[in-house]
Parts: structure tokens; sequence; C-alpha cells
């Protein structure tokens, strides 16, 4: 055996971890949507599209082919639509400040209201911004190719499809907003500082209990334009989530590990439940697991559909603002 002194690991180098104060004060700005960069293709392999894309429903291929538009920089909401196979969403955060008074409207009416916020601050910029281009002259089109090309030119063909989208109205338009609700009635957003971060998750953790609330809103133009000339389905999704005992794999050490990890900085209760965080701090999970990543996507199917194919009808528990 050799008793020769091994060297100590030495930690992984790491990325500089997200800026509370930066996550704070872009709450509700417009943020950058981090992506990963696309794989190399394979020769002789052909790229197979998200499971999502053979989703045969009516309300995705009418998705596919119109103008949708999310008003979040949420990237786990855009991962939650684009695995749907929707393949031109758009992303436009909202940039209206997020001041709405919780102490006065409560917590489920001031997650809704929040979320209908962005939705029609986002909607109603992408109307006026259409309309300006509208009135500017069309681009021109692409020069045509040179006489030994064999290559053929569409002459209605624009240089910059997503200019040419710019030029015409939303279709639709996605917004949500998530707040924790803690056992004894506080409300949660995204941790302002390290020290909040650690006593967020500790008082979650001593009162073993919350609820995660997730509003969705969608937007879209009355086909009758009728006033105000476009149509409003919104819901507010409800999920119980249990933390774990300090006693039983959560101590005070634990979570002051996870909190330095900085996953849940820009997360509502500081945590991420498809992440690290569903793995060592949450015990149980009661109700739509989406919803608490940050999109119940079923129910936004559902108000999407109401928007767009039924917008005359009006349905219980469903609120409602047309």
């Amino acid at each position: 055996m050799d008793d020769k002194k091994q060297p100590l690991p030495q930690p992984t180098p790491s990325d500089p971890p997200p800026d509370y104060e930066a996550v704070a004060h872009e709450h509700g700005q417009s943020l950058p949507i981090r992506e990963k960069p696309p794989a190399p293709p394979q020769a002789g392999r052909r790229s197979l599209p998200p499971p999502g894309a053979l989703l045969d429903l009516p309300i995705l291929k009418y998705m596919r082919t119109h103008r949708v538009v999310l008003a979040s920089a949420s990237p786990r909401r855009r991962a939650l639509l684009s695995q749907l196979g929707l393949p031109n969403l758009e992303v436009r955060p909202s940039t209206k400040p997020e001041d709405l008074s919780k102490a006065d409207l409560g917590p489920w009416e001031y997650v809704s209201a929040t979320a209908q916020q962005k939705a029609l601050d986002v909607y109603a910029a992408l109307i006026e911004e259409a309309a300006a281009k509208q009135s500017e002259p069309l681009p021109p089109p692409p020069p045509p190719p040179p006489p030994s090309s064999s290559a053929k030119t569409d002459p209605r063909a624009r240089a910059d499809p997503a200019e040419d989208r710019k030029r015409k109205d939303p279709d639709l338009v996605i917004a949500a907003d998530t707040v924790i609700v803690t056992r004894d009635g506080l409300v949660l957003e995204k941790p302002a500082s390290e020290a909040a971060h650690v006593k967020m998750l500790r008082h979650l953790r001593d009162t073993r209990a919350h609820r995660v609330l997730t509003a969705v809103c969608c937007v879209a133009p009355r086909a009758d334009a009728q006033h105000p000339g476009y149509a409003v389905a919104a819901h507010v999704e409800e999920t119980k989530v249990l933390f774990a005992r300090e006693g039983d794999g959560l101590p005070d050490d634990v979570i002051a590990a996870y909190v330095r990890t900085r996953e849940g900085v820009d997360k509502a209760g500081g945590y991420a439940v498809q992440g690290l965080g569903g793995a060592l701090l949450v015990e149980k999970v009661d109700g739509a697991v989406d919803n608490v990543v940050g999109l119940p996507v079923r129910k936004c199917l559902q108000l999407c559909e109401k928007v767009i194919f039924r917008q005359n009808e009006v349905s219980d528990g469903e609120e409602e603002d047309e």
C-alpha cells in the first residue's frame, strides 16, 4: 500500500454565480434568455423535432402557424412551451414595474393582476409597434442571383423573417407570474440577497408546507372587433409543496450549501423544484409540478383555446376580462 500522501482534490472552477441585486433590479424587466448553443449537425443524420411537435391538436396547429408571443423572460416558461413544438415562439418580456400592492390585493388577486398587467402591456406594445412598422415602406427584396447561378429567388421573399413578423399584430400573447404563499400568509417572490435567501428557505422548512400560485393570462384579438378589441382569459393554479424537516436531511448547513449554488436566485421562493432544490429541499408535491416550475402547461393551453376558438364563452372558475 502506498503511504505517500495524495493531494487534496481541487474545487471545480465555475462561472460567476447570478447576482441578487441584478436579479432584483431586473424583476419585471427585459432579461436575456439563456440558451444552449445548438449542437453541431452530424453527417447523414437529420435533427429530430421535439416530441411535442408530433402532437396533432388544433390549438397547437394554430400556434405553430401564427404569431405567438411569450410575455416573460423566464427560460423555464419558454422551455415548457417550446417542448410543444412551437418553432416561432417569440419572447417579449413586459417592462412595466411590478408594483401592485400585495397587502391590498392578497396573494391570489396580486398574482392574477400582475400576470394580466404583463399580458396587456406586451399586447398593447406589439400592436403599437406593428402599426408603426406597417406605416414604413416594405424592405427591398434580396438582390437577384448572378447570371451564372441556377438558383431562383422568390421576389416576395424578405431578407429578415423576424422583421417581417413585427409588421403583423400578435395573434396570441401569453403571460404568467408566480409567487409563494407560506403557511403563515407571507407572499414570497425572489430572494433579494444571500442572507434573505437563507432566511427564506429556513422559513419554508420550519413551516413545512407552502403553496405555489402561478397566474396565467392569455390575450388574443377578437374576431368581431368588439370592444375592447381583444379577448382575455386568466387562471390561477395552486400547488402545495412540502419541505423536508430539519432532522430528516435538511439542517441549516444543507440550506446554506444550496444557497451557495445560486440555483434559486432568480426563482420565486428561492428554489428550483426541477433541479437540486427538488432533490435536497422538497419532500412532496401535491398538484402540478410544472406549476411550481413556472407554467401549468395544460391549463395554459386551455386558456389559449378559449381566447382563440371560444371567445364568447364564459366558464365558471375562470377569471375573465373582456
